[in-house]
Order: C-alpha cells, then sequence, then structure tokens
C-alpha cells in the first residue's frame, strides 16, 4: 500500500539557515516532453484528421470524453511509454497528459479505453490507413519527381490472448508482425497495417500497393517510384506488379531456399 507522510526533515543549518525538507508536493509530472510533441500535433493535425474518420456509435446522453480526447489520450501515452490501457487509470489525473489532451477534468479510464479501441472495424481501419498517406501528401508543398517506398515489417511482441498473435520462428516469440512503409529520401511514414503475427506474402504485399498507387498517382501524376525491400518481399506477385505499374524495384535476393512457397 501506498503510505503517505507529512512529516518534516530538519538538516544542519547552512549558513545560519535552517534547511526544511517535506513530501508535500502538489501534483507533478515526469512527461513534460508530451507539450513538444503536442506543439507538432499542431502543425500536423494528424490526430485530428484520424478522428474525423471515427464513428461514434455511443449514446450522448453517457459521454464524458469525446474520439479525439480518446485518441488524444492514447498517443500520448504510447508516446510516454506507458502504452498499455492499464496505465489510464493511473494517468488520468496527470496534469501533462491533460493539457496535451485540452482537458479540464479527469481522462478516460482503463474500461473506457478498452471499448474506445476495439470499437474500428475493418472500414474504419481502412480510413485510418487512407489518412496516413493524405498526410503524407500534403507534407509536399510540390510533387516530388521520385519517391522510395522503403517497405519493411517489424516484430510487436504480444502478452495474451490478443486476436491474430502467432507465435513466429524467427522472433521466436508471440507478436504481430505490422507492415510499414517509410519514404527512404525523406524517412517520412507513408502508411502502416497492423497484421497477423507471420510474413507477408507476395499476394497481401501487392493488395496494399495496389490501393497506394491509385492514391499517389493522382496527386503526382508524373512521379517516379522505386520500390526498395528485403530478400522476403522477392516474390513474383511483387515483381509482376511492380512491371505492370512502371515502378522500379530494388529487392534483395535470397541464395537459401525460402520457408515458404513463393506464390
Amino acid at each position: 500500500m501506498t503510505q503517505n507522510t507529512t512529516q518534516t526533515m530538519i538538516f544542519k543549518d547552512f549558513f545560519g539557515k535552517k534547511i526544511l525538507v517535506d513530501f508535500n508536493a502538489g501534483q507533478v509530472s515526469s512527461d513534460g516532453g508530451l507539450l513538444l510533441l503536442r506543439q507538432t500535433e499542431t502543425r500536423l493535425k494528424l490526430i485530428d484528421r484520424v478522428s474525423a474518420v471515427l464513428h461514434d456509435r455511443r449514446n450522448p446522453a453517457y459521454i464524458k470524453h469525446g474520439l479525439k480526447q480518446l485518441l488524444s489520450q492514447r498517443v500520448y501515452q504510447i508516446a510516454a511509454g506507458s502504452e498499455d490501457a492499464n496505465d489510464c487509470t493511473t494517468l488520468k489525473e496527470d496534469p501533462i497528459l491533460k493539457i496535451a489532451c485540452e482537458s479540464n477534468g479527469p481522462l478516460a479510464s482503463q474500461p473506457t479505453m478498452c471499448r474506445f479501441e476495439n470499437a474500428p472495424g475493418r472500414a474504419t481501419l481502412y480510413r485510418m490507413a487512407h489518412v496516413l498517406v493524405d498526410v503524407f501528401i500534403d507534407s509536399y508543398q510540390r510533387p516530388p519527381a521520385s519517391i522510395i517506398w522503403d517497405i519493411d515489417d517489424t516484430d510487436d511482441p504480444t502478452h495474451g490472448s490478443q486476436q491474430l498473435s502467432l507465435f513466429n520462428a524467427y522472433h521466436d516469440g508471440y507478436c504481430y508482425q505490422p507492415l510499414h512503409i517509410y519514404e527512404g529520401q525523406s524517412g517520412k511514414l507513408i502508411t502502416t497495417i497492423l497484421r497477423p503475427g507471420r510474413r507477408p506474402s507476395g499476394r497481401e504485399v501487392v493488395s496494399i500497393l495496389k490501393r497506394l498507387i491509385p492514391k499517389l498517382r493522382k496527386a503526382w501524376p508524373k512521379v517516379g517510384i522505386i520500390l526498395r525491400g528485403d530478400a522476403h518481399f522477392s516474390s513474383p506477385a511483387i515483381c509482376d506488379f511492380c512491371e505492370v505499374n512502371n515502378i522500379k524495384y530494388v529487392l534483395g535476393y535470397s541464395s537459401y531456399p525460402p520457408l515458404v512457397k513463393p506464390e
């Protein structure tokens, strides 16, 4: 149990001045960097744009926290290293987090955040991925002459019975394996897709790329595109897609037999 004390500690006088120490500090926070992140978000407006594609199916009579505030709380908590929804109950009165979320009252607790995270369906997730691409396009004042698609997947370890959490032999644990696409020259995020914990097949990657092509070519009709990836992205389906859509590609090639039969 937490034990609080108001006892004052008295130290030896220092040049005739008394030194007193007590433990009655007000609310404090160790997450001051969130204020800088909030200024960045003010310019990007990423949270505003993502929250705009979410649908609130809750009864308005029982709503205390809007979707934008819930999304802001989740994003800033993860950025501060408190990625568990359980942390919401502990941090809902954190003064810096409340400022970042523009809230005068307590933030959402764990049950509310859990319902919020599980509410979006496939269509909503698809719209959220499109928002990331829109933010990437809007970050350029003039159409670039060329862009590089740096594509790769990473392991996101899971610690429970989450849906689509699979054992991955390469990473030696249960995980998700989200797929990320960055622009190789600027380092900007193009989009990211949360996936099960297994290596993506060629067809799966193509299903993502074929949704990016129309959006980027509509915004920048003359842009040149280069796809760059590791050896496990070197599949006939991806190479054929690049050839048909006038995409240059630089893919690794493995000398050993693949673990999964290429498509």
